[in-house]
């Protein structure tokens, strides 16, 4: 198998794994539980009970994924420039393509959707202060 189809598998596990565990501790830090992952959709997802918690707290738990993904293509985008090696570049392809998509608000339950969609419950909740609570279920973050 080439080098390039190498890289962006070994890219992929590790984009996968940091970006999920991402959510996890941030959703541990701000008081919720860790369910573990599960795929939905045809997407891996961390499930994550957060009971309790806050609508900002929700964002935050999502954009942290967001933030390790443009984190983790920012280094590949070094690497790549550094050596310009196809091992380079294939975690360039893979790191530039779950921006693409977790960072995408256009895309339903995507991590940006779901801070997106946090920022109109709580500009909404601000215009009106009688709103009803957040649903207190358990959430995924893709």
């Amino acid at each position: 198998m080439p080098i390039l189809l190498w890289s962006v598998a070994v890219a992929a596990v590790v984009n996968v794994v940091a970006h999920e565990s991402a959510h996890g501790l941030v959703a541990r830090e701000l008081g919720g539980h860790w369910l573990g992952i599960r795929f939905r959709n045809g997407r891996i997802s961390t499930a994550v009970d957060i009971t309790g918690l806050d609508v900002r707290a929700h964002r935050q738990i999502a954009a942290a994924g967001v933030f390790v993904d443009l984190t983790l293509a920012s280094v590949s985008c070094l690497l790549w420039l550094h050596f310009g090696e196809p091992w380079a570049k294939g975690a360039l392809l893979w790191t530039t393509a779950s921006v693409l998509v977790n960072g995408c608000p256009l895309i339903p339950h995507s991590d940006a959707w779901q801070v997106v969609v946090g920022a109109r419950y709580v500009a909404k909740s601000k215009a009106k202060p009688h709103l009803p609570a957040p649903a207190d279920e358990g959430a995924s973050h893709d």
